[in-house]
């Protein structure tokens, strides 16, 4: 009898352990579906704010490569923003589309840059400087003229139109040779403070190429706007002016204010 009380007591424990493990086998089960389940609401929640973070970045970056920095002048008409220089009441309106890498450009700045700025001077025209990036492929893969054009931007974004002015001019009397690095970002710090600028405020743009977006997006608008896109393009009162025509430019200034 002893024996069989000690057989039926051992099973017993037997019983009860194999219960107990099962009900901690059934408690560990639950608390990995409840966890797992945790697991997945997170996730979801993540993905979620994750999605819409990267929605609102998107947006913005749209955002800034469209609207244009706080400063630039532009008159009606124009596919995008620039340096106004001279009377925007004037008769005659003159633009100019130009890269800072490309070599004609320079040379029709140092030919006509001083007859613009003069007619400026005396408010006979309404004069629009537009730079545009368009030539970063002859760089070195350094992207200078995006870069020159940014801190131009720069320089206009602080609202000193001279200083903007006399940085345009600067940037084409030390234009690099084309199919070059350019010039470093400190040269062109250096250009834009001795033409006036605030060393401090346009540093930070210079160095993060802050306005990007807005040239690579105004030179797409300037590609779409006067195809094929070349430079430079100049537009006398709204209309584009074929490249052999261009010597003739001041004479035709001069026949649209006597019209």
């Amino acid at each position: 009898m002893p024996n069989a009380r000690s057989a039926k007591s051992t099973r017993e424990k037997a019983a009860a352990l194999r219960e107990e493990a099962e009900r901690k086998a059934a408690r560990n089960r639950a608390i990995i579906a409840a966890v797992a389940v945790l697991l997945v609401i997170i996730a979801a929640v993540a993905g979620t704010v994750a999605f819409r973070s990267l929605a609102k970045q998107q947006s913005d970056r749209k955002a800034a490569a469209a609207a244009p920095p706080s400063n630039l002048f532009t008159p009606a008409g124009a596919p995008y923003g620039g340096l106004l220089v001279g009377d925007s009441s004037a008769k005659v309106t003159v633009e100019v589309y130009s890269d800072y890498m490309c070599p004609i450009c320079g040379v029709f700045e140092k030919k006509f840059g001083p007859i613009l700025k003069q007619y400026s001077a005396e408010k006979k025209i309404n004069f629009v400087l537009h730079p545009v990036a368009i030539l970063d492929q002859a760089s070195e893969g350094t992207e200078y003229s995006t870069r020159a054009t940014n801190a131009m931007v720069a320089v206009l974004d602080t609202g000193n139109k001279q200083a903007a002015l006399a940085f345009h001019e600067s940037l084409y009397a030390n234009q690099p040779q084309e199919n070059t690095a350019g010039l470093p970002n400190t040269t062109l710090l250096d250009l834009a403070e001795k033409a006036g600028a605030n060393r401090a405020a346009i540093t930070p743009a210079v160095q993060s190429v802050k306005f990007r977006g807005w040239v690579s997006s105004s030179a797409e608008k300037f590609t779409k706007a006067f195809p094929p896109g070349g430079t430079p393009t100049i537009v006398l009162n709204g209309k584009r002016l074929d490249n052999a025509s261009l010597d003739s430019l001041q004479t035709q200034i001069d026949a649209a204010l006597k019209g």
